[in-house]
Order: C-alpha cells, then structure tokens, then sequence
C-alpha cells in the first residue's frame, strides 16, 4: 500500500499545474528626450498634437548592451503644447524569461485601450505585444509617497522606435 500513495503522491502534485503565460516583469528603462516638430508649418507657438522627434536610450536591468533608438511621437493628446525640451521616462516589461535580442523595442507601440481614460495607459507593441513601456511618472498604491500624482499635462497615445547603436 505504501508503494502505492508513493507513487501516487509525484502525480497528484504536478497534476494541479497548469502552464499559463508568464507574467511580464521588468526588464530596464527607456529615456527620451523630445526633439523638433515632425512635418507641421513653422510657427512660434508648437501644435497641442504635433509628432516630435525623439531620441532615446535603453538601459536594461539586468546585464546586456545599452541601445539607442530614434523615436517619433506620432499622436499625442495635450490640452496645452508640450514642453520645448523634455525627457520622458518608461519602465520596459515584458514577458518573463529569456534574454532579450539586440533591437527587439523597434516597432510601433499604441496606448492599451483598456486603460480608462482617467488613467494614463501604457503603451504596447503593436508588433510584439509582449512588450510595454509604463510611464514612471505614476504612482502606485502604496507608494513611499502619499501624494496623488499631478494631471498630466499631455498623454502619448503612440511613438515609433527604431534602432540606432548597440553597445552590445
């Protein structure tokens, strides 16, 4: 009988386990810097929704080569003209497990339309759906500060990334 529960007990443990889609973990930071205005006419005062340039830098978490990449916002929804010169700031997740290939954040990214509107959205790949940049700027519950995060300014809604350098 013992023979029996031993050789019972390994199957009935693994056979609870289903295998399901791992969970997306944070793999570095994306830093971009706004550029000039994209095909709009020269004026003083820059559009509430014009396409900037941006050029941007990845810095993984763990060890691997720093990137460069050549961004364009390519829709933004502002109540008021974005800032001549600012820097934004994502923490890249994807997908848990295995290491990430030289220029695999190249594609276009749009804002997760399930987010409520009330909330800024994180921005997912389009192509790789696995990967999403989320703003630093939100503060999360239980956060070391207990202030509510300021209404932003202005929201991406879309950006494209292309690969400039690898250090790697």
């Amino acid at each position: 009988m013992r023979w029996l529960i031993a050789l019972a007990l390994p199957v009935c443990i693994g056979a609870g386990t289903v295998p399901g889609p791992s969970l997306p973990t944070e793999i570095g930071v994306l830093s971009c810097t706004l550029g000039d205005a994209i095909d709009t006419p020269a004026s003083d005062q820059p559009a509430a929704s014009e396409a900037r340039e941006m050029l941007c830098s990845f810095k993984p978490s763990e060890n691997g080569p720093e990137e460069t990449y050549a961004g364009a916002l390519k829709s933004i929804n502002a109540a008021q003209p974005l800032p001549r010169k600012a820097t934004m700031l994502w923490v890249v997740r994807a997908a848990a497990g295995g290491k990430p290939a030289i220029g695999f954040l190249q594609q276009s990214y749009a804002a997760d339309p399930t987010i409520p509107a009330s909330e800024t959205a994180p921005l997912v790949g389009e192509g790789k759906t696995e990967i999403s940049l989320h703003p630093m700027a939100d503060k999360k519950e239980g956060s070391a500060t207990k202030e509510k995060p300021d209404t932003p300014r202005f929201a991406i809604t879309g950006m494209e990334l292309k690969l400039k350098t690898s250090a790697g």
